[in-house]
């Protein structure tokens, strides 16, 4: 996500839930699902955190990261799953 597009994002918005759940995954020309092949970018809507992926393993990872940061946010010490 550029600079300019941060910006026109509300920053009381990006605190609810529906942000904090929300990601954006960009796929390269390479991916191939048929083939079990993934690759591109995954950004975090609500803390811009942004990672390249070679996999679908991969993906889901940083998926499950940012999901059990935010669950630890709201809920310290929480294990349970987020079930929104």
């Amino acid at each position: 996500m550029t600079q300019d597009a941060r910006r026109i994002y509300s920053l009381p918005l990006m605190t609810e839930s529906q942000y904090k759940l929300a990601f954006v995954i960009q796929l390269r020309p390479e991916t191939n699902v048929e083939a079990n092949r993934f690759a591109g970018k995954v950004e975090h809507i609500s803390s811009h955190e942004a990672k390249r992926f070679q996999s679908l393993a991969e993906l889901l990872e940083f998926i499950a990261d940012m999901l059990t940061e935010v669950r630890n946010d709201e809920d310290p010490g929480s294990d349970r799953p987020i079930d929104r």
